[in-house]
């Protein structure tokens, strides 16, 4: 019988969306549509990002001989990945679409979801332990 336990991969990005959602549920209270579009732009970037950083570690696996191909293929895509979300969130400010202190705040609770996510997920993760050495 499989093991179906859940993972950060499954279970990061639901919980990245409901802090999404309860982020642009206030943003629209406070500031109407553009609370909202902020709101969602944040959470979005931030589901990108941590999304496609998973990309390289997925297509890597099986090549642990090829470590120093793989990090530079990481280095390149993590540095991609951040100038595309800073050049989106850059713009979206300059076009007047979004309130910035509700972006920052929605990128900052949902990054601090998924990571906690992550983390509390990766802790139910079983160890082999042989027993004392």
């Amino acid at each position: 019988m499989a093991d179906r336990r859940l993972t950060g991969v499954q279970v990061a990005p639901l919980t990245t969306l409901a802090t999404g959602a309860v982020c642009a549920v206030v943003g629209g209270v406070r500031l109407g549509e553009r609370g909202v579009v902020s709101a969602a732009l944040g959470a979005g970037v931030v589901l990108l990002f941590f999304w496609s950083g998973l990309v390289p570690i997925l297509l890597s696996r099986g090549q642990e001989d090829r470590a120093a191909m793989g990090l530079a293929v990481l280095l390149v895509n993590y540095t991609l990945r951040l100038a595309l979300a800073l050049l989106l969130l850059r713009g979206a400010d300059h076009a007047g679409l979004v309130h910035p202190r509700t972006l920052g705040l929605t990128v900052i609770a949902t990054t601090i979801a998924w990571t906690t996510t992550q983390v509390a997920l990766l802790g139910r993760v079983p160890t082999l332990d042989d027993g004392p050495v």
